[in-house]
């Protein structure tokens, strides 16, 4: 009866491992960013893991679990006092963190513009730069690293309240964007580890070129801390 027991128990570890990603829920992850954008996402059915100041540290303290399709919507609280060598170590470190999850699709909206903070404007630039430099890198480390929204292409025309965060129409058009992405085909990640391998750029690195329209509307957005 023991034995049995035993091997019940390892069978249903077994079938929870070999649970398909897509049989598993969507979920929003990120900073204040993503909370603005929650209730977009939870219409959408997905699941929100969102916290005001996050940054890469609470991002490692968070327990990685099955996930269908993952929106990483993160960076701007690492920005202010980033300079140019942490710029480009942070998509490794990002990747790192990716490649604990087991997520069919992850894709990560980068931070976008701030006009009225030089300093954050600065740092987003470098950033940017850093990973579109990552994109011709036959890194190993690399190959975990999502799929990119970029946000100098995809916020920069997004109105915002405070200058960080979009007003709420922004925040729809944001979103919209992303699903757009997310409609296309999912990236194998044995193919985007294979072509690192093999000294090429991974698809899993392709940033998306998808521009959220401009909105004129100005509702009050999120304030704070992203």
């Amino acid at each position: 009866m023991r034995h049995a027991m035993r091997r019940l128990m390892l069978a249903g570890g077994m079938a929870l491992l070999a649970t398909p990603a897509w049989a598993c829920p969507d979920l929003l992850l990120g900073d204040s960013l993503a909370v603005g954008m929650a209730p977009f996402a939870r219409a959408a059915g997905y699941e929100v893991v969102a916290q005001t100041g996050a940054g890469l540290p609470w991002l490692r303290q968070q327990a990685p679990r099955c996930v269908g399709r993952l929106v990483l919507v993160f960076g701007t609280n690492d920005l202010r006092g980033l300079g140019a060598e942490a710029a480009e170590a942070y998509p490794r470190q990002i990747a790192a963190v990716m490649e604990r999850w087991p997520a069919a699709r992850t894709i990560w909206a980068t931070p976008g513009c701030f006009p009225r903070d030089a300093a954050l404007e600065a740092a987003s630039r470098l950033l940017d730069r850093a990973l579109l430099d990552s994109q011709t890198q036959a890194d190993a480390a690399l190959a975990h690293l999502p799929a990119l929204h970029r946000g100098r292409i995809s916020r920069c025309t997004t109105p915002t309240a405070d200058g960080v965060h979009p007003t709420a129409e922004g925040y729809r058009a944001w979103w919209e964007g992303l699903q757009g992405m997310l409609a296309q085909r999912p990236v194998d990640r044995s193919a985007a580890t294979a072509s690192v391998t093999a000294g090429t750029p991974s698809a899993a690195m392709a940033p998306s070129q998808a521009s959220a329209r401009a909105i004129s509307a100005s509702v009050p957005g999120t304030r704070g801390r992203p």
